[in-house]
């Protein structure tokens, strides 16, 4: 158990939180949210001792284990990946070490092997080369490079393999700040998955939401200078959020209310002798109600303003690319990709890593040239381009001013101000260094400049990586208004599947383009590459879906062999076979549907009842004299009741959901009105 007492951080003249009082519970695991600015990794810093307090404490037993994700990978650039993931565990891998030094020994110590054995045995040291193998693979690194020195891997691969020593060293406390940053979806599948089984506590920083989604027990609220636990995941969270926010307003309009009547009584009457003492006691009624009406808080929290206009409509066909293929030495990324986009539609581009999906858009955007293959742009198209690697292409010792005045010199000083307020640079910010800007500024910035450019084709590679999570819900309802086109690449699960009109999926044999959304795609054809479900491991080009050619030959082979025509119609009838045809059927799914619905309502209600419990509990815990006036046996006694209606608090939430995932199901299976 990790318990924060009066707990309070500022940086300069802005105060971060203050008087915080929290307890982390083993086994629960806890997702740290909050703006860019709040204080989420600074906590984390504080939790794990590496940053001062002004004032409070943070408590953890004697000898816990925590572990942090280590970010100094020069220190081990001569080492073996698999040596570097087995120092997590330092003594298994001392004990190793020097028991393969006593062995090349001519006389090696028997009694100094069996010590060792001793270590090793304690360590299930004997199965750790297994799970180091299991983890390096998880986490995208090819089995080829495990006895491979550290150096030959990039900086985002090599962050991967302390993020796999920090796992190896099996701590009780495990505290991560933005883990996703440098994986592909295939690793970030495989860390959730890891996760969620992992038993002990965790806290996790992430502007992923999916990630922040499936892997959090609890989430931790970083916000109007405070920190609050919410049970649930991030979508009871929300919830739970705007429940408080409008229990807050509507207390705080109540008081105002009652506070105006009575001023209206003291007003009135206050000259009158025969109300004089009612008047003067309402007044001071009117006195005691402002001291007690609560501050209004002001959330941290800032939403960006983000539209983006067209300078004019395109043509019809918007691109068209014929057989663009690409190699880089032995390595085929691309082969024969070929596509007509039209005007408005929105193309994701999907896929494993390294299979050459930013390559395609460096190649339609003429930034890289194609080994073969044609990119025509249509008539009157105007493509503006959001590059992985943007933060290199904003110049240093410049400004977010500068920088975007150079895009629209003929703008006035207003507009670009303007332009750079909705994007949240503001004051002072827009002559701020550009060389100091945070990845979440930086992508702010080169969103204004598509904006400011007015194109209307978005070219968009990973858009959303290091935004928040308000900035992400921000962007994404822009795009969905926009009026142009939009190609996309993204591991984002929430965007492609708000955003895409159509699916191009890169393969190692191949491409497949279906002109549908991402879920459409999922029904028809198949592989999910952003799924939590899909297998971690990509499938081999053998066990790879057949090319749409592939399955022609095959659909014909087999209409010759069987010679049934029937088959070949019942093929295109459409898939509204199950639509409800008669009154008397949609009574009958109407009858299923009444009880779930009935049932979903009590267990909602289950839900704000227990919710209520465990706030009451909370607020018992955070009262500062409660460990110093409470028995042991009582805190350990009321400890346990909080931990049953927390697993009973999951377990409704749990029953809520299934049951109103059966409801979306029977409704959209039978196309029935919700």
């Amino acid at each position: 158990m990790i318990t924060v007492t009066n707990l309070s951080k500022c940086y300069g003249g802005q105060t971060l939180f203050t008087d915080v009082n929290l307890q982390f519970d083993p086994g629960n695991r806890y997702g740290v949210v909050g703006p860019n600015g709040a204080g989420k990794s600074t906590f984390l810093r504080i939790l794990c001792g590496n940053e001062s307090t002004d004032n409070g404490l943070v408590s953890l037993p004697a000898r816990m284990r925590v572990g942090t994700l280590n970010q100094d990978h020069f220190a081990f650039e001569d080492d073996l990946l698999v040596d570097v993931v087995m120092q997590g565990q330092k003594e298994l891998f001392v004990a190793f070490a020097e028991k393969e030094k006593l062995l090349a020994e001519p006389e090696p110590s028997a009694e100094r092997i069996i010590e060792l054995e001793e270590i090793i045995q304690h360590y299930d040291g004997y199965q750790a080369e297994s799970l180091i193998a299991q983890m390096l693979e998880g986490l995208g690194i090819a089995t080829i490079y495990h006895n491979q020195p550290m150096r030959v891997l990039s900086g985002g691969y090599k962050l991967r393999i302390l993020l796999a020593q920090c796992l190896f060293s099996k701590p009780e406390v495990l505290l991560l700040d933005e883990p996703t940053n440098h994986l592909d979806i295939m690793s970030v599948r495989w860390l959730e998955d890891y996760l969620v089984d992992y038993n002990g506590t965790l806290i996790v920083v992430s502007h992923d939401r999916d990630f922040i989604n499936r892997v959090s027990s609890h989430i931790v609220d970083i916000d109007y200078e405070t920190i609050k636990i919410y049970p649930g995941n991030y979508d009871y969270y929300l919830r739970a959020r705007e429940l408080e926010d409008q229990q807050r307003r509507q207390e705080s309009d109540k008081a105002e209310k009652r506070m105006d009547e009575l001023q209206t009584f003291v007003t009135r009457f206050k000259g009158k002798a025969s109300k004089a003492r009612q008047a003067q006691s309402k007044m001071k009624q009117i006195t005691r109600m402002e001291k007690d009406l609560v501050k209004p808080l002001y959330s941290s929290r800032a939403h960006p303003r983000i539209t983006f206009p067209i300078c004019r409509p395109s043509g019809k066909t918007v691109l068209e690319t014929k057989s663009i293929s690409k190699a880089y030495g032995s390595k085929k990324v691309l082969h024969e990709v070929t596509f007509t986009l039209n005007k408005g539609e929105r193309l994701a581009v999907i896929g494993p890593n390294g299979i050459g999906k930013s390559t395609l858009l460096k190649i339609i955007m003429d930034e890289l040239e194609a080994d073969q293959g044609i990119v025509k742009w249509g008539y009157e198209t105007h493509p503006e381009y959001f590059s992985q690697d943007h933060r290199e292409l904003i110049p240093n010792n410049s400004s977010p001013y500068e920088y975007l005045y150079s895009y629209g010199p003929g703008e006035s000083i207003g507009t670009i101000r303007g332009q750079l307020g909705n994007l949240l640079f503001t004051g002072d910010d827009v002559h701020k260094n550009t060389s100091a800007l945070s990845g979440g500024e930086a992508a702010r910035l080169i969103i204004a400049k598509l904006v400011l450019k007015k194109g209307n084709v978005l070219i968009l590679d990973e858009p959303t990586n290091h935004l928040d999570l308000e900035s992400i819900e921000t962007f994404i309802d822009a795009l969905v208004k926009f009026e142009g086109t939009i190609i996309f690449v993204s591991h984002n699960r929430y965007l492609v599947n708000r955003l895409a009109t159509r699916v191009l999926e890169l393969k190692s044999d191949g491409f497949d383009l279906y002109p549908g959304t991402y879920a459409e795609y999922l029904e028809h054809l198949g592989h999910d590459h952003l799924s939590v479900d899909a297998p971690v491991k990509q499938a081999s080009p053998s066990r790879m879906r057949k090319t749409d050619g592939e399955k022609e030959k095959e659909r014909k082979k087999e209409e010759k062999k069987s010679g049934e025509s029937k088959k070949k119609a019942d093929k295109k009838q459409p898939a509204d076979k199950w639509r409800i045809q008669d009154k008397g059927q949609r009574k009958k799914i109407n009858n299923q549907l009444r009880p779930l619905k009935k049932e979903s309502a009590a267990a909602e209600t289950l839900c704000e009842e227990l919710e209520k419990e465990n706030e009451n509990f909370n607020q018992l815990f955070l009262e500062p004299d409660y460990y110093s006036k409470t028995s042991p046996e009582m805190i350990k006694q009321q400890a346990a009741e909080k931990k049953e209606y927390e697993e009973k608090l999951a377990w409704a939430y749990r029953k809520w959901e299934k049951l109103n995932q059966e409801i979306e199901v029977l409704q959209k299976e039978f196309k029935v009105d919700q």
